[in-house]
């Protein structure tokens, strides 16, 4: 089933495509600031730590080190801003696999590669809802910390499938373009 971006036309779907990139750069400086107070010998990462703890005790160690950090509004207000930022990649990495499948006029793996990057979208919500269950309750029992982690671990593997897709991709479309004739 080919994805809804990739039957737009090309010349909307770049420009779409630059002004989500740029909103990309963005919401990116963003969460690395919102993910500084979170950095701490439990969670190295921060809420990333966090998202692949996969253990109810890694889990409450980052929980305990937040606590006595005063940094557990840090990770709500990160989790909270997650929810904008994966529509924001989602969305950005989804309309750069359609434009370049359109350019190269290939829809098959441009529609597998932003199918790819919406349900890494999808994952990141429902692992965000995990994460935000065990910080508002401060608890990491059975079964939340290991569905975040899996979650978690989908998100990131979709994710990197849809952006080796658009670097390769684009890759080929721009030796394509300015390719020398012999």
């Amino acid at each position: 089933m080919p994805h809804p971006l990739c039957t737009l036309k090309a010349k909307p779907l770049g420009v779409v495509a630059v002004r989500l990139g740029i909103l990309l750069v963005f919401t990116s400086a963003l969460m690395r600031l919102l993910d500084v107070p979170l950095q701490g010998e439990a969670a190295p990462l921060g809420i990333v730590s966090f998202e692949l703890a996969g253990t109810p005790y890694r889990a409450l160690a980052i929980l305990l080190e937040w606590d006595a950090k005063e940094a557990l509004g840090h990770a709500r207000l990160s989790l909270i801003v997650d929810f904008a930022y994966l529509l924001v990649y989602g969305l950005f990495f989804a309309t750069l696999a359609a434009w370049i499948g359109n350019k190269m006029s290939e829809a098959k793996w441009s529609s597998l590669a932003a199918w790819a990057a919406t349900l890494a979208a999808v994952c990141d919500a429902i692992e965000n809802s995990f994460l935000l269950y065990q910080v508002g309750r401060f608890t990491t029992k059975t079964p939340w910390p290991q569905l975040a982690a899996s979650f978690a671990m989908i998100k990131f593997a979709l994710l990197l499938a849809a952006a080796a897709y658009c670097l390769l991709a684009g890759l080929g479309l721009l030796r394509r373009r300015y390719r020398r004739p012999l």
